[in-house]
């Protein structure tokens, strides 16, 4: 059934038309283009024969000694902690119900629970020392409905009633807990980060350290998630990697890390056994804060504690309450004193003392009784050569990631051992799934005196001219940054051979306007220690203010790793002072390679308002210059080691001015902080768009925007349509005249997610081992209603290509503008635009106008890198992260370069 409705020709039903205005549009019929290839797709098919569920949504908070105000609230349990309770709640009601959850916020059952009256389960947790009860309130939910899910697939005729999108999403979501239970019950060998990844940590798992001084380990695991697709019900999996912390005893961890201050900073969170010595040894879980560390301790009695990292036979704090034998009550001892006379234990002597509580309220343990628990997972961003270690570590081929889905990924998860699918009436495929692609045309690419055609997605521009230069740069200089952290520093003269040879490459090879010499000697910076910014400031003063130049060349003097020069180079330049700036590296620009240069100057010249490159075929919709294209994008405080709180969402948005499609200027602005969809600041900033478009095309309104919006997920589709469309629609409103509004497509771009393909003949296989650039499959793994597609448009250079997924949320251009071609016309446009890309000569993973918006995004947050590191790095140093955050400042764009590609 699933093969014949994936080879079915969507149409519109007889004497009916499709209103162009729809929400979420059907597909109109599937592409035809391109040559057809099998592919395998990383999906598992089930046999879903579950009975309809009952549902409980759950509700865990501590009941609390002491009465609080009014306004407290008493914390939910997280994490670990929430999973233990929530499994002992289980454990009293369940009494040989089969029921599945993902221990966070609902329970799926086969049979209805028997529930107290109030509906809520007491537990007593005993765990890291405390002895606290909680109330778990088990709230019934809508049943899920499994087989109106199942009819859904079969036909995929829309349930009555139903608007909504994503269809069955309450079914999908049981299918992923059922799958996903069996593995997150296995606590011992199996780690679990978020709702859906599992790292298995036992015996034969792949992980790899990622060096000192933390020596965390980055651990190959497996992510999946339930889907429905036409005719059949499927389980995506897929290869996921995670950064862990060290395990084992504490004393080894220590060793390397550094001086004590780092060690406490290292351990700080860290989850561990606690080995409580004696005749009748055991171990209880706990979570340690820190060193024990002067000032610890509150009131007239005080732990006193010489140094950070002293020993058990130098820390001593107040025993009050009853004593050991041999021990004063209501007097100071010290911790080797007390496991002496507590426990019989003689503490090691050359080991630091562990705080187990708070800094308040102290618990001093010997740090050769603690073991740190495995599983752990990293709460902060990895370190540039933690990065680059992790990369490396996971870079497999296409081949090899396939293979292990279908042997260690499938032993993860338990698809075929682990019991819990069995009791649920499911069965997962033992192959991966075979789908129809295509492998798309690749288009030709122009410049002014030369055609190049593509292969395997790119191209090369040797004694190719830009297509079109931008502003003559007429007035231009650069800066030298010496001194970074002792590195040896190529000779100045050197360097100034080298940029002379650039900028003539650019004048004579790339046909960039630019004046042969800069309007001043370079200037030189040697960097000491201290605020970066506050160096480089009072030279670019000296430099923009004196000088006015357009642009500045900026030669670093290390590595790519050299982000505090490059982010104050980019705050001065962009919001400062409102210079160009392009950052080139020395030892870069001195091999004076006219592959750099040349890749260089394509920055220089998009800077400026140039074309770089255009394509020899025309572009349908856009070709006739009445057409702009905008792309935008949110960026949270996310992958932060502190609170976010007070820290802003960051939005970038991009448009086209003209029918080539080279230059897309920017605005970006900040909004309250994880907050996806855009506030009413969209509306004024669209505006803004529009009014620029006329600008460059002689006061002419643009009649179609086509508008890519990256980034959200399915269940934030209707919220597109419902709060941020409107605003889009009050701006076109406020300028087009009431009988020529504007047509508007909406199009869902997005990166990450977990759908990959592999080819299943040599032939079809790109020289990485992946699918060929220009690959696009909209069946076999989609819904034959929803207008969507996953598009392959370049070649991974290592690992395995992620194709880009788009989904039509609105649409009154394609359907009227192309009819029975609007499937090609969309796919051709979005495949060919990968191409125009304009610092690049390749094809790139996503359309250029969801690629820009996400960076200017990364730019945005440059801006205000100082706030977002703050609250990185405060976790165990103590302090607040909201009044760090408090004060982030909305930063914006130097009037001179507004409305320019200053971010490329």
């Amino acid at each position: 059934m699933a093969s014949k409705m994936s080879g079915l020709k969507i149409s519109s039903d007889k004497g009916s038309k499709q209103p162009s205005d729809e929400r979420i549009p059907h597909r109109p019929a599937y592409g035809t283009k391109g040559t057809e290839v099998i592919l395998w797709a990383n999906y598992f098919a089930l046999t879903v024969k579950t009975p309809s569920l009952y549902r409980y949504t759950l509700e865990v908070t501590r009941r609390s000694r002491v009465p609080r105000g009014n306004n407290q609230q008493e914390p939910e349990a997280k994490g670990t902690k929430r999973q233990a309770v929530i499994q002992s709640a289980l454990n009293q009601v369940a009494k040989g119900i089969k029921y599945a959850t993902e221990f966070k916020s609902q329970v799926l059952s086969l049979a209805r629970l028997p529930l107290p009256d109030n509906q809520i389960v007491e537990v007593s947790y005993g765990d890291e020392g405390k002895d606290d009860t909680y109330a778990v309130k088990f709230n019934p939910s809508p049943d899920v409905d499994m087989d109106a899910m199942r009819a859904y697939v079969r036909t995929m005729n829309d349930p009555p009633g139903s608007t909504g999108y994503p269809k069955f999403s309450d079914a999908a979501d049981a299918l992923t807990i059922i799958a996903g239970h069996w593995a997150r019950t296995r606590t011992t060998d199996t780690a679990t980060v978020g709702s859906n990844r599992y790292f298995f940590l036992g015996e034969g798992s792949e992980k790899q350290s990622l060096g000192g001084p933390e020596y965390n380990t980055v651990i190959r695991g497996y992510v999946q998630s339930a889907r429905l697709a036409t005719g059949r019900l499927l389980l995506n999996v897929n290869v996921t990697h995670g950064v862990f912390r060290p395990e084992g005893p504490v004393p080894e961890l220590m060793q390397g890390v550094g001086h004590p201050q780092q060690q406490s900073k290292f351990l700080a969170r860290l989850r561990c056994y606690r080995t409580i010595p004696g005749p009748k040894s055991r171990k209880i879980k706990g979570i340690i804060c820190g060193l024990a560390m002067p000032g610890d301790g509150s009131g007239s009695n005080k732990p006193k504690v010489p140094r950070v990292g002293a020993t058990a036979n130098e820390v001593s704090f107040y025993l009050e309450g009853a004593a050991p034998p041999g021990l004063s009550t209501n007097a100071y001892c010290t911790v080797a004193q007390y496991y002496l006379k507590k426990y019989g234990y003689k503490a090691q002597p050359n080991l630091p003392v562990v705080n187990m509580k708070t800094r308040q309220k102290t618990d001093y343990v010997p740090a050769e009784l603690l073991e740190v628990i495995p599983g752990q997972p990293l709460r902060r961003k990895t370190t540039p050569n933690e990065t680059a270690e992790m990369i490396k570590f996971a870079c497999r081929s296409p081949f090899e990631n396939a293979t292990s889905l279908v042997e260690a990924g499938r032993k993860c998860l338990g698809l075929d051992g682990g019991s819990m699918l069995a009791e649920f009436n499911v069965t997962a495929d033992k192959n991966l799934l075979t789908v129809r692609g295509r492998e798309l045309l690749t288009p030709g690419i122009t410049y002014s005196n030369k055609n190049f055609p593509s292969y395997n997605g790119s191209w090369n521009m040797r004694g190719a001219k830009v297509v079109k230069s931008g502003r003559s740069i007429d007035r231009w200089s650069w800066i030298h940054i010496e001194g970074a952290g002792g590195r040896p520093q190529p000779n100045h003269d050197e360097l100034r051979d080298a940029m002379g040879a650039f900028v003539r490459y650019m004048r004579n090879d790339s046909g960039i306007a630019i004046a042969a010499n800069p309007c001043r000697n370079p200037v030189r910076v040697f960097l000491e220690n201290g605020n970066i910014l506050h160096q480089l400031k009072d030279k670019f003063r000296m430099l923009c203010v004196e000088q006015r130049p357009q642009l500045v060349f900026v030669v670093l003097p290390g590595k790519k790793t050299d982000t505090e020069i490059y982010n104050a180079v980019k705050y001065l330049g962009d919001v400062e002072f409102g210079v160009h700036t392009v950052c080139v590296l020395s030892s870069n620009i001195k091999k004076g390679a006219p592959q750099y240069f040349a890749n260089v100057g394509l920055k220089v010249n998009l800077k400026m308002g140039g074309i770089n490159h255009q394509l020899s075929n025309n572009l349908k919709v856009v070709n006739d210059g009445k057409t702009m294209l905008v792309g935008y994008d949110v960026i949270h405080p996310t992958n932060l080691a502190g609170s976010a709180e007070g820290l802003p969402s960051l939005v970038g948005m991009v448009s086209s001015v003209d029918r080539f499609l080279a230059q897309f200027p920017a605005t970006a602005w900040a909004q309250a902080g994880r907050q996806e969809m855009l506030d009413e600041t969209l509306e004024e900033k669209f505006k803004g768009r529009i009014r620029l478009w006329q600008r460059h095309n002689k006061n002419q309104l643009p009649q179609n925007i086509i508008i890519f919006r990256d980034g959200v997920s399915e269940s934030q589709f209707d919220k597109v349509l419902d709060e941020e469309l409107p605003l889009m629609r009050k701006a076109c409103k406020a300028l087009y005249p009431p009988n020529q509004p504007a047509k508007i497509a909406i199009i869902v771009s997005v990166k990450r997610h977990a759908t990959r393909f592999y080819p299943t003949d040599k032939s079809q296989m790109s020289s990485t081992g992946n699918i060929k650039p220009g690959t696009v499959v909209d069946r076999g793994v989609t819904q034959a209603r929803t207008w969507d597609f996953f598009l392959t448009a370049h070649e991974a250079l290592q690992g395995t290509a992620r194709p880009a997924h788009y989904t039509v949320l609105l649409d009154e251009i394609f359907r009227p503008a192309l009819k029975q071609e609007a499937a090609n016309g969309l796919e051709a446009l979005t495949h060919e635009m990968c191409y125009l890309f304009g610092r690049a000569t390749r094809a790139v993973s996503i359309c250029p106008p969801a690629y820009y918006a996400d960076i200017v995004c990364t730019r945005q947050r440059v801006y205000v890198a100082d706030y977002f590191d703050r609250a990185d790095n405060q976790s165990s140093a103590g302090g607040s992260t909201a009044r760090a955050a408090a004060a982030v400042p909305n930063v914006s764009v130097h009037p001179n370069l507004q409305d320019s590609m200053y971010y490329i």
